[in-house]
């Protein structure tokens, strides 16, 4: 456990009596508690339902104090990338968002503060929590495109969307520029287990040249981005 929280970048801080190891991350309120136990590893997170968004099974254990939700990761994959997935959630929290944003519109002219810009400035905030998120590489191909390719593309739009969902990272997928515009313009979707959706309206030609074919999905897809795939699927994709 400590090799896989210090892999994902975390700081151990402590052990406990009780079992639970305690780490962090520095320069972060990021925090987690994991303690093994006979059918996996316990993770414990002070943000309410975050376990269940990264794609950990509930158990009925006690959270333990400080603590709002708990989760069990059953093997060494599913561990590692709860960890990492939670360190880059608890990195780019959704408050740690906004008041990026905030800062960035405090150093314009409040006469140039305009709608537009306060969502281009959200958009460049919330595409650096994606570059994190995901790695820097495409979510379908895996590909470290240059970061001029890649797009963070929301799945529920900035128009549609309320301001935390505007900055939830889970309503985001990093995507190379073509797919970017293909999700954008509801040419390609993506169902619940993050299998790739091609719209009737998109041309054959247009999916060779691209290489959009049956089996092309995400490269994870957690419980986090299930509403949000959701609503674009049935507000955005077209049939």
């Amino acid at each position: 456990m400590t090799k896989a929280l210090a892999d994902t970048g975390y700081d151990l801080l402590s052990v406990a009596d009780d079992g639970w190891i305690a780490a962090a991350i520095s320069g972060s309120a990021g925090r987690v508690l994991v303690q093994a136990v006979d059918e996996g590893v316990l993770l414990a997170v002070a943000e309410p339902t975050m376990a269940q968004r990264i794609g950990l099974a509930s158990i009925a254990v006690p959270a333990p104090q400080g603590m709002a939700d708990i989760g069990i990761a059953h093997g060494a994959i599913q561990l590692y990338e709860a960890l990492r997935v939670l360190h880059s959630l608890q990195t780019h929290p959704a408050s740690a968002l906004s008041a990026r944003v905030e800062a960035r519109l405090a150093g314009i002219p409040e006469t140039e503060r305009t709608r537009e810009v306060r969502q281009r400035i959200g958009q460049d905030v919330f595409r650096e929590a994606l570059m994190d998120l995901w790695q820097g590489r495409c979510a379908v191909t895996g590909i470290p495109f240059p970061p001029q390719l890649l797009r963070a593309s929301h799945a529920k739009p900035w128009a549609k969307a309320t301001d935390a969902e505007r900055l939830d990272p889970f309503n985001g997928l990093l995507l190379a520029t073509h797919l970017d515009a293909m999700f954008d313009s509801g040419l390609i979707g993506f169902d619940e287990r993050g299998r790739l959706i091609a719209s009737s309206q998109l041309d054959p030609v247009v999916k060779s040249h691209f290489g959009i074919r049956q089996g092309s999905h995400l490269r994870s897809v957690a419980p986090g981005h299930l509403p949000y795939l959701a609503w674009h699927r049935e507000f955005v994709l077209r049939r």
